[in-house]
Formats: structure tokens, sequence, C-alpha cells
């Protein structure tokens, strides 16, 4: 009578290890995972889309780049509230709510760590100092793009340079994380010269 006993015993075991594999498997799905759609064309915008928490949240942002510089994002955008720190953003908790073919007004370009101008982002994180998060280095003076919640084991992913080479995005650990420091511009592109006859 004691063997089938012992067998269950067994087999409960063996399923508490596997449940328990199956839970520490499955920690991972549950960390925020990020979406980048990109900028506008003129770059006083961006997109972007978070989901997080136990209920798989989906927030779509619509963010300014740059205060100064009015953003040509959709009318109704004006009207909404925004969220704040480091950027004016707003915020959609329904992704259907957001403006009509908003999609058809960004850009997403390719990843590359080598940018514009001979800029370069670091692969390596600052993990110490004031300001932790990603680097890039231009003409050999590094900046700090600023990341907070990093750890020993944060991994660097795909890195962003919006076309016009002032802005700067990256991944770290599956979260978006858009530079809080506007790059130098490039040069303006010259006039054509008028032929002479």
């Amino acid at each position: 009578m004691n063997k089938p006993r012992l067998c269950y015993v067994e087999v409960k075991g063996l399923m508490r290890s596997v449940l328990s594999a199956l839970v520490l498997f499955a920690l991972p799905a549950l960390a925020d995972t990020d979406t980048f759609f990109g900028w506008s064309k003129d770059g006083s915008y961006f997109v972007y889309q978070s989901v997080s928490g136990p209920n798989d949240l989906v927030e779509l942002f619509f963010c300014i780049t740059d205060e100064a510089v009015p953003p040509s994002w959709p009318k109704e955008l004006n009207d909404l509230e925004r969220m704040g720190a480091p950027f004016s953003c707003v915020r959609y908790t329904d992704v259907n709510r957001a403006p009509y073919s908003w999609k058809n007004a960004v850009s997403l370009p390719k990843p590359a760590l080598a940018g514009p101008n001979g800029a370069k982002v670091l692969t390596e994180l600052v993990l110490d100092g004031e300001r932790p998060g990603y680097a890039f280095e231009v003409g050999g003076k590094k900046t700090v793009c600023y990341a907070s919640g990093l750890q020993e084991d944060s991994k660097l992913g795909n890195v962003y340079w919006q076309p016009g080479g002032r802005y700067l995005a990256a991944f770290i650990d599956g979260r978006f994380i858009h530079c809080d420091v506007t790059l130098k511009a490039g040069p303006a592109p010259k006039a054509p010269k008028k032929k002479t006859k």
C-alpha cells in the first residue's frame, strides 16, 4: 500500500519542479517590453509603445523631442494633457484612439552604433556616477544619455539615430530610452551653385 503513496509523492515532487521551472521561464515574459516607431520627418516628435504589468497594459506615447520646437504632430494632440519628465508626452491607453494613420507620419531608421558626423554609441553602459545610462562619443568627447534602473547585467540593444543627426534613442533590457541630450546637428546642406553663362 505504501508503494503507490510513495510514487504519488515522487510525482508530486516532480510536478512541483516542473511548475517552478515554468514559472521561472515565464518571468522574463512579464518584463516591460517597448516598441519604437521612430521620429517625425522633421524630428520634432517621436512615438513609442510600452507594454507593462501583469495585465500587459499597452500604452502609446507621442513625445516632443525639444520644447523649443513646436511638434508637427496631428492637431488633436495639442488639446490633450501631457506627461512630463524628461519629455513632454501625450499618452494613449487605448491605442485605437490615437490619430488616424499616425504611423505614416513617423519613420524608423535602421539600427546602428555608428551615427552621423563620426558619432558612435559605446556598447558598455555607464553604471556608476550620478548619470547612469548609455554613452555616445563625438570627436573624442563622451556624453551620457540618462537611464534609470540599470543593473550590472543590463544590456544595450538596438540603437537608432534620427536622420537629421540631432536625436538618439536606444533599448536597454527591452526598455526604450530616448536620449535626454540633443546632439549637435550635422552641417546644413548647401544650395547648389547657379551656373553662369
